[in-house]
C-alpha cells in the first residue's frame, strides 16, 4: 500500500455513533449487549468536554484546518473561504474522517445522482466509498424550510452537542439496505447477522455520512461483500411517511489492501484475545477481535455477571505512538464456543506503519467499586483508561 498523504496533526477527531433502527429483541440478547457497548464510548462521552470539542473538528472545515466553531455554523472568515466550495459534491473532502479525505484526494470514490422526493423534500446520494472494509455514503437533503440537522445533533456556536427533539421533522429515523434484492438489515435471523449501520455529521444541516460493513469476520461464515454489486436504501425520515428509496451501485475502488492474519493470541487474569485478522486501505483499519471471556475465574470488573461478554475496548497505535481515531465497530457471542467476535474500524494510518500496537483497556468509573456508570474524566475532560499491558499486541506489517 502506497503511502497516504499527511494531514494536519492538531485535528483532533471523534464521531458520533448512531445505532440505526429500534429492533425487537430478547433483553437478553447478548449480541444486542455487545453492540450497546462498542457504541457505549460514543453516546457516554458526548456529555464530556471532549465530545463538545471533537465535534467541532467533525464539521464542515476539519479537513480544512480549523474555523468552524460548531457542526453547521461557519464563522465569517470560514463562510466567505468555502463560498465558492459545491458542498454537495464535496462532503467526503469536507468530512471530519480522514479516511474520506484521503479517498476523496485520491480518486477512490464514486460519484453520482440518485434520488428520491417525497412530501417535497428530496434525498441523494451524491458520493459512494468502498473500499474492501466499509462502505460509506454520503446522504444530502433538500428541504427548503427545514431548520432541522439531518443527522438528528450538533454542536451549538458555545459548543454545546444539542440533539433534535425526537419526531423532528426532516431527521433520519430508519435505515434499510438491501443488496442485489436481498435485505441486508431487519433479517428475521439472530440479530448477529444483520448489519450494523450507523451514521454521523456531514458538511452542514443538510447532509450526514452513513457507513457499514460486512459480517464476514463474526465467526458465523457470513461472506465478505462482493467488489461490487446494487445497493438499495429505504431511508425513513421523522415527520415523512413514506421511505426514500434509493438505488446505488457500488464498486470496491481499492485492490492493494494489506490484510495481516497472525492469529496472535495473549492470556492474562484468565482471558485470551485473539487477533484474528487486520486490514489496512488507504482509507481504513479494520481489526477483528476473539475474546475468550468464558472463565470462571475472570475477575468481576472485566466484565457483566453471568455473561461470556467482557468490557474490554481496543485502542489502535502506529510506530511512532500515535492513535487512530475509533469510527465504530459491531459484533456476537452467538458463536458454538460463545466466545465473542469484536470487528472494530478505524481511521487509517497516515503512512503505512513497519508495525501497530492494539492495546486493550478497561474504562474507569467514578465508583471504582462498579464495572458500570458513568466514566472518570481526566483533567482534559476526557474518559480514563487502564491499559492492560499483559494483552497488548505489537503487529508486524508486511506488504
Amino acid at each position: 500500500m502506497e503511502k497516504l498523504p499527511n494531514q494536519t496533526d492538531s485535528q483532533d477527531l471523534m464521531h458520533i455513533r448512531h445505532t440505526i433502527q429500534s429492533m425487537e429483541m430478547p433483553v437478553d440478547s447478548f449480541s444486542n449487549k455487545i453492540m450497546n457497548r462498542l457504541e457505549e464510548k460514543n453516546r457516554r462521552s458526548s456529555k464530556t468536554k471532549r465530545m463538545k470539542k471533537t465535534l467541532v473538528a467533525a464539521s464542515t472545515a476539519a479537513a480544512l484546518g480549523a474555523g468552524i466553531i460548531g457542526s453547521g455554523f461557519v464563522s465569517p472568515a470560514m463562510a466567505e473561504s468555502l463560498g465558492d466550495i459545491p458542498l454537495v459534491s464535496n462532503v467526503f473532502k469536507l468530512a471530519g474522517d480522514l479516511g474520506l479525505r484521503t479517498a476523496h484526494e485520491k480518486g477512490l470514490i464514486t460519484e453520482g445522482n440518485q434520488s428520491d422526493t417525497q412530501d417535497g423534500i428530496t434525498i441523494s446520494v451524491p458520493q459512494v466509498m468502498y473500499d474492501g472494509t466499509r462502505v460509506s455514503m454520503a446522504i444530502h437533503r433538500k428541504a427548503p424550510g427545514l431548520t432541522s440537522y439531518l443527522n438528528g445533533s450538533h454542536v451549538n456556536t458555545d459548543g454545546e452537542v444539542i440533539s433534535e427533539p425526537e419526531g423532528t421533522k426532516g431527521t433520519i429515523r430508519r435505515v434499510d439496505l438491501f443488496m442485489n434484492g436481498k435485505p441486508l438489515t431487519h433479517l428475521s435471523e439472530s440479530l448477529a447477522r444483520q448489519i450494523n449501520v450507523g451514521w454521523g455529521p456531514g458538511v452542514d444541516k443538510d447532509s450526514a455520512i452513513l457507513r457499514f460493513s460486512d459480517l464476514s469476520n463474526q465467526g458465523l461464515g457470513d461472506p465478505a461483500f462482493p467488489d461490487q454489486f446494487d445497493l438499495t436504501m429505504k431511508l425513513t425520515l421523522e415527520g415523512v411517511n413514506d421511505p426514500f428509496t434509493i438505488n446505488v451501485p457500488v464498486k470496491k475502488s481499492i485492490n492493494n489492501n494489506i490484510v495481516l492474519s497472525s492469529s496472535m493470541t495473549k492470556e492474562f487474569d484468565h482471558i485470551r484475545v485473539t487477533l484474528e485478522k487486520a486490514e489496512l486501505s488507504p482509507s481504513t483499519t479494520r481489526v477483528s477481535i476473539i475474546e475468550d471471556g468464558t472463565s470462571n475465574e475472570i475477575p468481576k470488573r472485566y466484565k457483566d455477571d453471568k455473561t461470556t461478554i467482557l468490557q474490554l475496548g481496543y485502542d489502535v497505535f502506529d510506530d511512532h505512538g500515535t492513535r487512530l481515531e475509533l469510527l465504530g465497530g459491531q459484533g456476537n457471542d452467538e458463536g458454538s464456543k460463545r466466545y465473542t467476535y469484536k470487528d472494530y474500524t478505524y481511521e487509517p494510518f497516515k503512512v503505512t506503519p513497519k508495525s501497530f500496537t492494539i492495546k486493550p483497556f478497561l474504562h474507569v468509573y467514578k465508583d471504582k467499586n462498579e464495572n458500570h456508570g458513568e466514566f472518570l474524566l481526566d483533567s482534559n475532560g476526557e474518559p480514563v483508561k487502564e491499559y492492560i499491558k499483559e494483552l497488548e499486541m505489537a503487529i508486524p506489517v508486511t506488504e
